[in-house]
């Protein structure tokens, strides 16, 4: 689970901003929203509020950015991520920290980089506890290859020798990346920890875009189980959408080109069978969703494809619809409650404008339904919205709540609503809108007269 993100001299956040989502110990109400980790009470839900272009997206983004360089190094357009905001920014170093639980372990994961200059300056991986942190990753620039304080003997420390050793002058990439390319260690691998890092932070943290399909390997899973496809018809059906069935429908090869291009797909089928080779077995599938057509693709380890498109059945018709011809609305629950079925512990669910294309209505039961079933996992929700009639303290507790605002200069400042000491029974919409807690537009005045 996530216990902070640091971030600094990224886009429009400029000086060190931490979110932190360890509980507030001033706060005893919604007990099930707080899950324990060791001694750590951590919370379930952050929703993020703030003005148009005040900086919330670009919180999400940190998430992504980490995950993508983690995927592929720094890239040519990293070189303008800086905070422009201050010109002395464009030489200065910008901040990327997690800290973590994977189980009942705790991590802190992060790098410093010259965006600039495409330059890794730090890197480092920290076992916490209590009482100590032990280092098992460190690396500076210049200073030699990356080191480690793991008792790493035999094969283990001759294998991390040798990966330090031809890493020791990449600028542009990240070791944890580097012991995870195609790197196989054994069973009992001091090693292995940093394979449980890097599949944590690349997999297990879900970061969705207001217009960005949900892509998810389990789903092909769901829609081939009859029981978790009821319970997925039964869901969208008790959101008012009218849609009463799925269906599956063979492919052609023609048709599936038609649906999906022809360099895209011939890039799944390449990933797909890596991971075939890797993980050793015998198939996989995929779904790939585009605004005209949500598609499930699988591969066979001896080479066969095959495909087909989810159709869906309206309680009023007899007739098949297609994916297209859904509303957005419609389109966008889909996804999100594809979410709501992967809800699995150590999950972190990053969504930016949540609300995008739906009733506030529906924004409310969506949260409902999440909290309801994640209330026995150590799952959480993060979220931008605009959505005002959802900030209540019957759904969130106040350390939940989160606003960005802008500061002076165009720089991005996040604070909780828990520093502002409400009543339980304050209406914190209305004091929200009313301008109390800031992160809300400022107009201008206009003269509009010839």
């Amino acid at each position: 689970m996530l216990l902070r993100l640091t971030v600094s001299n990224y886009k429009s956040f400029d000086a060190e901003t931490e979110m932190p989502m360890v509980s507030s110990s001033k706060i005893r109400m919604m007990p099930d929203h707080v899950v324990y980790s060791n001694d750590v009470k951590l919370l379930k839900h952050a929703a993020v509020y703030g003005a148009n272009a005040s900086g919330k997206t670009n919180l999400i983004d940190c998430f992504r950015f980490m995950q993508q360089v983690l995927g592929s190094g720094l890239s040519l357009r990293t070189t303008s991520l800086y905070c422009r905001n201050n010109p002395r920014n464009k030489e200065r170093k910008s901040l990327f920290e997690l800290q973590f639980s994977i189980g009942e372990r705790f991590f802190a994961y992060g790098f410093t980089a010259v965006l600039s200059k495409r330059r890794v300056v730090e890197e480092w991986l920290y076992e916490l506890s209590s009482k100590s942190q032990m280092r098992l990753l460190e690396r500076r620039a210049g200073e030699g290859k990356p080191e480690t304080d793991l008792n790493l003997s035999g094969v283990a420390g001759t294998r991390f020798d040798t990966y330090a050793d031809d890493f020791a002058e990449n600028e542009t990439g990240l070791f944890l990346t580097e012991l995870n390319r195609s790197k196989r260690f054994e069973k009992d691998s001091p090693l292995l920890v940093f394979k449980d890092v890097f599949k944590w932070i690349t997999t297990q943290i879900m970061v969705i875009g207001p217009d960005q399909p949900v892509m998810m390997d389990r789903f092909r899973d769901y829609l081939f189980d009859d029981g978790a496809k009821r319970v997925l018809e039964q869901i969208l059906g008790s959101f008012d959408t009218g849609v009463s069935g799925i269906e599956l429908q063979k492919l052609s090869k023609d048709e599936l080109a038609d649906l999906v291009p022809r360099p895209v797909l011939e890039s799944i089928a390449d990933d797909i069978e890596r991971r075939i080779s890797e993980e050793r077995v015998s198939s996989l599938g995929v779904s790939i969703r585009g605004r005209s057509s949500l598609v499930i693709i699988s591969l066979q380890s001896n080479g066969d494809m095959s495909a087909m498109a989810v159709r869906l059945r309206h309680a009023s018709s007899r007739s098949l619809f297609d994916f297209a011809e859904e509303s957005d609305g419609t389109r966008r629950l889909f996804d999100l409650i594809i979410l709501l079925l992967a809800i699995g512990d150590d999950s972190v669910f990053i969504i930016d404008e949540l609300e995008r294309s739906l009733h506030p209505m529906l924004v409310r039961q969506l949260l409902k339904l999440f909290m309801d079933l994640n209330s026995q996992h150590r799952a959480q929700l993060i979220f931008s919205t605009h959505e005002a009639s959802i900030m209540s303290q019957e759904l969130f507790r106040r350390d939940e709540i989160w606003f960005v605002d802008r500061g002076a200069r165009g720089d991005s400042r996040l604070y909780s609503l828990d520093r502002f000491k409400e009543r339980f029974d304050k209406d914190i919409s209305k004091a929200y809108l009313e301008g109390r807690y800031g992160a809300v537009p400022i107009f201008a005045e206009l003269d509009l007269a010839d």
